[in-house]
Protein backbone atom coordinates (compact mmCIF):
# COMPACT_ATOMS: atom_id res chain seq x y z
CA UNK A 1 0.00 0.00 0.00
CA UNK A 2 1.17 3.42 -0.37
CA UNK A 3 1.59 5.93 2.69
CA UNK A 4 3.48 9.20 3.03
CA UNK A 5 6.22 8.82 5.28
CA UNK A 6 8.80 11.12 7.08
CA UNK A 7 12.24 10.31 7.30
CA UNK A 8 14.22 12.92 8.12
CA UNK A 9 13.33 16.11 10.04
CA UNK A 10 13.51 19.56 8.07
CA UNK A 11 12.73 17.26 4.99
CA UNK A 12 9.72 16.41 2.85
CA UNK A 13 7.76 12.97 3.59
CA UNK A 14 7.73 10.60 0.65
CA UNK A 15 5.16 8.10 -0.38
CA UNK A 16 6.96 4.81 0.08
CA UNK A 17 4.74 1.45 -0.96
CA UNK A 18 4.83 -0.49 2.63
CA UNK A 19 2.90 -3.96 3.73
CA UNK A 20 -0.41 -3.55 5.12
CA UNK A 21 -0.08 -3.68 8.63
CA UNK A 22 -0.75 -6.82 10.44
CA UNK A 23 -3.47 -6.34 13.15
CA UNK A 24 -2.73 -7.79 16.72
CA UNK A 25 -5.26 -8.30 19.46
CA UNK A 26 -8.17 -5.77 19.75
CA UNK A 27 -6.91 -3.97 16.59
CA UNK A 28 -8.85 -3.19 13.61
CA UNK A 29 -7.72 -2.66 10.07
CA UNK A 30 -9.31 0.85 8.73
CA UNK A 31 -9.85 1.54 5.03
CA UNK A 32 -8.52 5.82 4.82
CA UNK A 33 -11.32 7.27 2.99
CA UNK A 34 -10.02 11.06 4.62
CA UNK A 35 -6.99 12.18 6.19
CA UNK A 36 -6.74 15.90 7.60
CA UNK A 37 -3.46 17.80 7.76
CA UNK A 38 -2.90 19.65 10.79
CA UNK A 39 -0.36 22.25 12.01
CA UNK A 40 1.12 19.39 14.15
CA UNK A 41 2.55 18.11 11.26
CA UNK A 42 4.27 20.78 9.60
CA UNK A 43 5.59 21.30 13.39
CA UNK A 44 6.64 17.56 13.19
CA UNK A 45 8.49 18.47 9.93
CA UNK A 46 10.19 21.12 11.11
CA UNK A 47 11.63 19.39 14.40
CA UNK A 48 9.80 21.22 16.85
CA UNK A 49 8.29 17.86 18.22
CA UNK A 50 10.81 15.31 17.30
CA UNK A 51 9.30 12.16 16.47
CA UNK A 52 10.97 8.74 18.50
CA UNK A 53 11.62 6.91 15.34
CA UNK A 54 11.95 7.50 11.56
CA UNK A 55 10.48 7.02 9.04
CA UNK A 56 7.09 7.27 9.98
CA UNK A 57 3.27 7.61 8.75
CA UNK A 58 2.28 10.65 8.90
CA UNK A 59 -1.11 11.59 10.02
CA UNK A 60 -3.97 11.83 12.60
CA UNK A 61 -7.15 12.96 11.28
CA UNK A 62 -8.79 9.55 10.18
CA UNK A 63 -12.22 8.38 8.82
CA UNK A 64 -12.54 5.03 6.88
CA UNK A 65 -14.26 1.64 6.51
CA UNK A 66 -13.15 -1.02 8.89
CA UNK A 67 -11.94 -4.19 6.74
CA UNK A 68 -10.82 -6.51 9.13
CA UNK A 69 -10.69 -6.90 12.84
CA UNK A 70 -7.61 -8.73 14.72
CA UNK A 71 -8.43 -11.24 17.27
CA UNK A 72 -10.68 -9.93 20.80
CA UNK A 73 -11.70 -6.57 18.15
CA UNK A 74 -15.08 -5.64 19.92
CA UNK A 75 -17.92 -2.98 19.49
CA UNK A 76 -17.51 -3.02 15.61
CA UNK A 77 -17.95 -4.72 12.54
CA UNK A 78 -16.37 -5.16 9.17
CA UNK A 79 -17.63 -2.44 7.20
CA UNK A 80 -18.87 0.21 9.57
CA UNK A 81 -17.88 3.56 8.35
CA UNK A 82 -15.99 5.13 11.48
CA UNK A 83 -13.14 7.90 12.48
CA UNK A 84 -10.71 7.05 14.54
CA UNK A 85 -9.61 8.95 17.71
CA UNK A 86 -5.78 9.28 17.34
CA UNK A 87 -4.49 8.97 20.88
CA UNK A 88 -3.96 5.40 22.01
CA UNK A 89 -4.49 5.59 25.51
CA UNK A 90 -3.48 2.81 28.22
CA UNK A 91 -7.06 2.03 29.56
CA UNK A 92 -5.76 1.52 33.48
CA UNK A 93 -3.62 4.73 34.93
CA UNK A 94 -5.42 6.94 37.19
CA UNK A 95 -5.96 9.23 34.49
CA UNK A 96 -7.85 6.23 32.20
CA UNK A 97 -9.61 5.42 35.40
CA UNK A 98 -10.82 8.31 35.50
CA UNK A 99 -11.96 9.33 32.39
CA UNK A 100 -9.32 12.07 31.20
CA UNK A 101 -7.64 9.19 28.58
CA UNK A 102 -5.91 12.46 27.11
CA UNK A 103 -3.35 13.18 29.92
CA UNK A 104 -2.52 8.96 29.94
CA UNK A 105 0.42 8.18 31.40
CA UNK A 106 1.52 6.03 28.52
CA UNK A 107 -0.25 7.39 25.54
CA UNK A 108 0.74 7.30 22.33
CA UNK A 109 -0.13 9.11 18.98
CA UNK A 110 -1.40 7.93 15.52
CA UNK A 111 1.15 9.74 13.32
CA UNK A 112 3.37 10.59 15.62
CA UNK A 113 5.07 7.78 18.08
CA UNK A 114 2.94 4.93 15.96
CA UNK A 115 1.63 5.22 12.03
CA UNK A 116 -0.74 7.42 11.03
CA UNK A 117 -3.17 7.56 8.79
CA UNK A 118 -2.03 9.42 5.64
CA UNK A 119 -1.77 6.14 3.38
CA UNK A 120 -4.49 3.83 2.81
CA UNK A 121 -5.07 1.65 5.34
CA UNK A 122 -4.53 2.49 8.89
CA UNK A 123 -4.38 0.05 12.00
CA UNK A 124 -5.79 1.30 15.04
CA UNK A 125 -6.91 -0.34 18.19
CA UNK A 126 -10.89 -1.24 18.25
CA UNK A 127 -11.59 1.14 21.12
CA UNK A 128 -10.68 4.41 19.35
CA UNK A 129 -12.92 4.01 16.59
CA UNK A 130 -16.24 6.24 16.57
CA UNK A 131 -18.98 5.16 14.21
CA UNK A 132 -20.09 8.03 11.59
CA UNK A 133 -23.39 8.85 11.56
CA UNK A 134 -24.78 8.12 7.92
CA UNK A 135 -24.98 11.52 6.29
CA UNK A 136 -21.67 13.20 7.45
CA UNK A 137 -19.26 11.93 4.67
CA UNK A 138 -15.88 10.84 5.81
CA UNK A 139 -13.83 14.54 4.74
CA UNK A 140 -16.26 15.46 7.76
CA UNK A 141 -15.77 13.41 10.02
CA UNK A 142 -11.81 13.07 9.51
CA UNK A 143 -11.51 16.54 11.13
CA UNK A 144 -13.86 16.00 13.41
CA UNK A 145 -11.41 13.67 15.38
CA UNK A 146 -9.12 16.86 15.95
CA UNK A 147 -9.76 20.07 14.12
CA UNK A 148 -13.38 20.09 15.82
CA UNK A 149 -12.73 17.79 18.30
CA UNK A 150 -9.79 19.79 20.55
CA UNK A 151 -11.67 23.18 20.66
CA UNK A 152 -14.33 21.63 22.30
CA UNK A 153 -12.67 19.69 24.36
CA UNK A 154 -11.23 23.50 25.39
CA UNK A 155 -15.00 24.81 25.34
CA UNK A 156 -16.05 21.85 27.77
CA UNK A 157 -13.18 22.64 30.11
CA UNK A 158 -13.35 26.62 30.10
CA UNK A 159 -17.23 26.18 30.83
CA UNK A 160 -18.69 28.18 28.52
CA UNK A 161 -22.56 29.40 28.87
CA UNK A 162 -24.48 31.28 26.30
CA UNK A 163 -24.16 35.29 26.01
CA UNK A 164 -20.58 34.96 27.27
CA UNK A 165 -17.74 36.72 25.31
CA UNK A 166 -14.99 34.97 23.79
CA UNK A 167 -12.12 35.83 22.38
CA UNK A 168 -9.94 33.46 19.53
CA UNK A 169 -6.65 33.54 19.05
CA UNK A 170 -5.28 32.18 15.54
CA UNK A 171 -8.19 31.74 12.56
CA UNK A 172 -6.64 28.40 11.68
CA UNK A 173 -8.66 24.68 11.48
CA UNK A 174 -8.46 25.04 15.18
CA UNK A 175 -9.78 28.06 15.53
CA UNK A 176 -12.26 28.56 12.67
CA UNK A 177 -13.41 24.97 14.17
CA UNK A 178 -14.06 26.91 17.55
CA UNK A 179 -15.94 30.13 16.62
CA UNK A 180 -18.65 27.50 14.70
CA UNK A 181 -18.52 25.41 18.28
CA UNK A 182 -19.06 28.90 19.95
CA UNK A 183 -21.79 30.26 17.76
CA UNK A 184 -23.94 26.31 17.71
CA UNK A 185 -23.72 26.49 21.98
CA UNK A 186 -25.05 30.11 22.27
CA UNK A 187 -21.73 32.20 23.31
CA UNK A 188 -22.00 36.28 22.85
CA UNK A 189 -19.83 38.13 21.45
CA UNK A 190 -16.60 35.63 19.60
CA UNK A 191 -13.95 38.37 18.87
CA UNK A 192 -11.07 36.39 16.54
CA UNK A 193 -7.59 37.93 16.45
CA UNK A 194 -4.88 36.56 13.42
CA UNK A 195 -2.06 38.31 11.19
CA UNK A 196 -3.70 36.88 7.61
CA UNK A 197 -6.44 39.02 6.42
CA UNK A 198 -7.70 35.87 4.58
CA UNK A 199 -8.00 34.02 7.65
CA UNK A 200 -9.98 36.53 9.33
CA UNK A 201 -12.53 37.11 6.16
CA UNK A 202 -12.90 33.09 7.08
CA UNK A 203 -13.45 33.46 10.80
CA UNK A 204 -16.41 36.43 9.88
CA UNK A 205 -17.96 33.70 7.54
CA UNK A 206 -17.57 31.30 10.54
CA UNK A 207 -19.61 33.19 12.56
CA UNK A 208 -17.40 35.68 14.57
CA UNK A 209 -18.88 38.52 15.46
CA UNK A 210 -15.35 40.80 15.07
CA UNK A 211 -12.44 39.65 13.29
CA UNK A 212 -9.77 41.96 13.62
CA UNK A 213 -5.58 41.40 13.27
CA UNK A 214 -3.93 42.33 16.71
CA UNK A 215 -2.85 45.71 15.76
CA UNK A 216 -6.68 46.96 15.45
CA UNK A 217 -7.86 45.52 18.85
CA UNK A 218 -8.00 49.13 19.97
CA UNK A 219 -11.17 49.60 17.55
CA UNK A 220 -13.03 46.91 18.96
CA UNK A 221 -16.08 47.58 20.73
CA UNK A 222 -15.87 48.28 24.00
CA UNK A 223 -19.12 45.42 25.16
CA UNK A 224 -16.71 42.42 22.93
CA UNK A 225 -13.79 42.74 25.57
CA UNK A 226 -12.55 41.66 27.86
CA UNK A 227 -13.88 38.40 27.22
CA UNK A 228 -15.15 35.92 29.94
CA UNK A 229 -13.09 33.07 28.13
CA UNK A 230 -9.95 32.81 25.67
CA UNK A 231 -9.00 29.90 23.69
CA UNK A 232 -5.14 30.20 22.32
CA UNK A 233 -4.81 28.34 19.14
CA UNK A 234 -1.16 29.82 18.56
CA UNK A 235 0.44 29.23 22.09
CA UNK A 236 3.23 31.93 21.33
CA UNK A 237 4.24 33.62 24.52
CA UNK A 238 3.18 36.86 23.03
CA UNK A 239 -0.53 35.41 21.89
CA UNK A 240 -0.82 34.17 25.54
CA UNK A 241 0.17 37.68 26.74
CA UNK A 242 -2.57 39.22 24.50
CA UNK A 243 -5.16 36.65 25.87
CA UNK A 244 -4.08 37.21 29.91
CA UNK A 245 -4.71 40.88 29.05
CA UNK A 246 -8.02 40.56 27.41
CA UNK A 247 -9.98 38.50 29.45
CA UNK A 248 -11.93 40.17 32.47
CA UNK A 249 -11.93 39.49 36.18
CA UNK A 250 -12.88 35.76 36.95
CA UNK A 251 -12.11 34.30 33.33
CA UNK A 252 -10.47 32.12 31.84
CA UNK A 253 -7.62 31.83 29.52
CA UNK A 254 -7.33 28.45 27.76
CA UNK A 255 -4.01 27.26 26.02
CA UNK A 256 -4.35 25.11 23.34
CA UNK A 257 -1.92 26.03 20.78
CA UNK A 258 1.93 23.61 21.57
CA UNK A 259 5.10 25.97 21.82
CA UNK A 260 8.55 24.90 23.05
CA UNK A 261 9.00 28.79 24.06
CA UNK A 262 8.57 29.27 28.12
CA UNK A 263 5.64 31.20 28.66
CA UNK A 264 5.59 34.55 31.26
CA UNK A 265 2.07 34.99 32.98
CA UNK A 266 1.37 38.09 34.47
CA UNK A 267 2.51 39.70 37.54
CA UNK A 268 1.31 37.97 40.74
CA UNK A 269 -0.58 40.72 42.45
CA UNK A 270 -3.04 40.97 39.42
CA UNK A 271 -3.13 37.23 38.94
CA UNK A 272 -4.33 36.86 42.37
CA UNK A 273 -6.59 39.70 42.88
CA UNK A 274 -8.28 39.76 39.00
CA UNK A 275 -9.05 35.44 39.74
CA UNK A 276 -7.77 34.52 36.02
CA UNK A 277 -7.07 31.19 35.74
CA UNK A 278 -4.82 30.20 33.16
CA UNK A 279 -5.20 26.47 31.87
CA UNK A 280 -3.49 24.01 29.22
CA UNK A 281 -6.46 22.33 27.14
CA UNK A 282 -4.66 19.36 25.35
CA UNK A 283 -6.75 16.91 22.79
CA UNK A 284 -9.96 15.29 23.61
CA UNK A 285 -11.91 12.12 24.01
CA UNK A 286 -14.34 9.37 22.13
CA UNK A 287 -17.02 11.28 23.70
CA UNK A 288 -16.05 14.42 22.54
CA UNK A 289 -15.69 13.36 19.02
CA UNK A 290 -19.03 11.78 19.15
CA UNK A 291 -20.54 15.21 20.34
CA UNK A 292 -18.77 16.65 17.00
CA UNK A 293 -19.97 14.25 14.80
CA UNK A 294 -23.81 14.18 16.78
CA UNK A 295 -23.59 18.28 15.98
CA UNK A 296 -22.20 17.52 11.81
CA UNK A 297 -25.08 15.05 11.82
CA UNK A 298 -28.04 17.83 12.85
CA UNK A 299 -26.58 20.34 10.46
CA UNK A 300 -25.34 22.55 13.40
CA UNK A 301 -21.85 23.12 12.53
CA UNK A 302 -20.50 22.97 9.10
CA UNK A 303 -16.93 21.79 7.89
CA UNK A 304 -16.85 22.79 4.50
CA UNK A 305 -16.43 26.13 5.77
CA UNK A 306 -13.62 24.90 7.82
CA UNK A 307 -11.94 22.96 4.70
CA UNK A 308 -9.69 25.11 3.03
CA UNK A 309 -8.45 22.61 0.67
CA UNK A 310 -9.19 19.01 -1.27
CA UNK A 311 -5.73 17.27 -2.29
CA UNK A 312 -4.95 14.00 -3.03
CA UNK A 313 -1.94 11.88 -1.44
CA UNK A 314 0.50 12.72 -4.13
CA UNK A 315 -0.46 16.35 -3.09
CA UNK A 316 0.23 15.91 0.53
CA UNK A 317 4.25 15.90 -0.54
CA UNK A 318 4.20 19.66 -1.50
CA UNK A 319 1.73 20.98 1.18
CA UNK A 320 3.60 19.17 3.69
CA UNK A 321 7.00 20.06 1.91
CA UNK A 322 9.36 22.44 4.26
CA UNK A 323 10.94 24.59 1.37
CA UNK A 324 7.94 24.21 -1.00
CA UNK A 325 6.30 26.96 -2.81
CA UNK A 326 2.60 25.34 -2.55
CA UNK A 327 0.61 28.37 -0.79
CA UNK A 328 -1.15 27.51 2.52
CA UNK A 329 -4.62 27.57 2.85
CA UNK A 330 -6.98 28.86 4.91
CA UNK A 331 -8.34 26.53 7.24
CA UNK A 332 -8.38 22.77 7.33
CA UNK A 333 -6.42 20.67 4.15
CA UNK A 334 -8.07 17.15 3.78
CA UNK A 335 -6.59 14.62 1.85
CA UNK A 336 -8.65 12.23 -0.08
CA UNK A 337 -7.49 8.68 -0.86
CA UNK A 338 -7.62 7.05 -4.70
CA UNK A 339 -10.23 4.49 -4.01
CA UNK A 340 -9.65 2.15 -6.83
CA UNK A 341 -6.04 1.79 -5.76
CA UNK A 342 -7.32 1.09 -2.35
CA UNK A 343 -9.69 -1.66 -3.37
CA UNK A 344 -6.97 -3.37 -5.96
CA UNK A 345 -4.79 -3.48 -2.24
CA UNK A 346 -4.03 -7.20 -0.97
CA UNK A 347 -6.07 -7.12 2.27
CA UNK A 348 -3.96 -10.41 4.56
CA UNK A 349 -6.89 -12.90 6.13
Amino acid sequence: MRALRLHNIANAPVIDNVDVPVLSPREVLVRVRAAGICGSDHHIIAGHNPLPEYPRTLGHEIAGEVTALGPGAEGVQVGDRVAVNFLVSCGTCDYCCTGRTSLCLRREGLGVALDGGLAEYARVPSTNVIRIPDNVPYSHAAIATDAFATPLHAIRRSGVRPGDACLVIGAGGLGLSAVQLLAAMGAGAIVVLDVDRAALSAASRNGATEARTVEELKDLDKSSLPAHHAFDFVGSPETVAIAIENTRRGGRVNVVGLSDKPIALARGDALVREEKVIAGSYSFDNAEIREVLDLMSQGRIHPDAVIGDRIDLNEAIDVLDPAGNRPRSVGRTVVQLDHTTQLNTHIPA
